[in-house]
């Protein structure tokens, strides 16, 4: 699956409702551009600018690291921030250099949704709104979770300052800057704090909520097949072929027949592009999922202490949104991966479903090679990490072990 260049072609994928919050977010920030859309270049050096803008303040956090090195109460102060910087531009850079193959996939997504809008029937199109409507309720928690965190940071530095009630000015963010004076530049400093904070307000949950939309596409689809396969005497009594408009059916017996082969043929077809489909998504986020599975249990157990050792109850509060949104991001990824493989298992038990007791030999046969193919198992992986929820449960385990080895050793 790939693309003649880097751009989407058409301005109708931004209209899809099911990825329409999430590729207009990507698009205000510069890194993900349509062929007819003005001022092309110009969106794409706002995205440079931003980008650029994240790594150099990114080298800062790890300078500041460098020099609080073996305190153990700034250490942990600065690791979370410069640990979620540093996935999100990994992230942003994966996708420069695989531009292609996720305008690709957006693409295959949007034909689908546009074929179900089309020809799919009543319950087909009610299976994908009651997706669109969940996707919209988890994007609005999720966006909520994440700028309550990151604006409670910016206000709470900013009244520290205004009220004078730390001996030093606290910024958004802890990072190095070349400033002897912290009270002097302290409004410079926080302004470019605050800049850095609204970038990674805007690509965070974009990014994290684009991904997501992708996967929550495959559970819609095989959600679909799903009730397709369970009620495949709706279909032929409809005389629906292919997802075509309906077909007068003539003979009871011979051609109903036809319309039931032709229409497990259709789900074979289906079902193998799901899985395609799903082999492509895998390989565009395992290394981003696999990094978060290494990182995100130190991240976790930084905000855990710092929470632990603070006495300002905002910080707590601060400490608590931000973990709860580290948390979501995974259990994001966990979660609908958990589903797309429920959803995938769920196929054979579709099939069993029809009356396909009545139909003749050269029928089942076509039923029997689609339970083969259906018995393969569709799990997502971050290279040999299986994305179950198992895995989730042992990573936020991982992380309040080594919280409580970090606490022992403060103590």
């Amino acid at each position: 699956m790939e693309l003649k260049n880097e751009w989407i072609q058409e301005d109708d994928v931004y209209e899809n409702p099911l990825l329409k919050i999430t590729l207009n977010g990507l698009k205000y920030y510069g890194i993900l551009l349509y062929k007819t859309q003005p001022l092309k270049k110009l969106n794409c050096f706002r995205g440079v600018v931003f980008t650029a803008s994240m790594l150099a303040f990114n080298v800062t956090q790890y300078i500041d690291l460098y020099q609080v090195w073996g305190n153990i109460g700034d250490m942990t102060a600065n690791a979370a921030t410069t640990l979620l910087f540093t996935t999100t531009i990994v992230r942003i850079f994966h996708f420069y250099g695989n531009r292609t193959r996720f305008n690709n996939a957006i693409k295959y997504a949007d034909e689908g949704v546009q074929h179900v809008l089309r020809f799919g029937m009543p319950a087909e199109k009610a299976i994908f709104w009651q997706n669109v409507k969940y996707m919209q309720r988890l994007t609005a928690v999720f966006w909520i979770c994440a700028l309550v965190t990151a604006n409670t940071m910016c206000i709470y530095a900013l009244i520290q300052y205004l009220s004078n009630t730390v001996e030093e000015p606290a910024t958004i963010l802890r990072s190095w800057y070349p400033a002897e004076n912290m009270e002097k530049h302290f409004l410079v400093l926080y302004c470019i704090q605050l800049y850095i904070m609204y970038v990674g307000q805007l690509i965070v949950p974009c990014w994290h909520v684009f991904m997501v939309s992708l996967m929550v596409y495959v559970r819609t689809s095989l959600m679909i097949l799903n009730h397709k396969l369970a009620h495949m005497d709706e279909y032929v009594a409809s005389g629906m072929r292919s997802g075509r408009k309906p077909q007068v059916v003539k003979d009871p017996t011979e051609e109903s027949y036809a319309t039931r082969r032709e229409l497990i043929i259709e789900c074979i077809q289906q079902q193998r592009k799901v899985y395609g489909y799903t082999i492509e998504l895998e390989d565009l986020i395992k290394g981003a999922v696999f990094m978060d599975f290494v990182v995100f249990s130190v991240l976790l157990c930084a905000l855990l202490f710092e929470a632990s050792v603070t006495d300002s109850m905002v910080q707590i509060f601060i400490d608590i949104s931000y973990i709860l949104t580290m948390t979501a991001i995974l259990f994001l990824y966990y979660w609908h991966a958990n589903e797309m493989q429920h959803q995938a298992n769920l196929l054979s038990k579709s099939t069993f479903m029809s009356d396909w007791y009545n139909y003749p030999r050269v029928v089942n046969r076509h039923l029997i090679t689609l339970i083969c193919y259906c018995n393969r198992p569709l799990t997502m992986k971050a290279f040999f990490l299986p994305m179950s929820l198992d895995t989730f449960i042992a990573i936020l385990r991982a992380s309040y072990s080594y919280f409580t080895i970090l606490k022992q050793a403060a103590d």
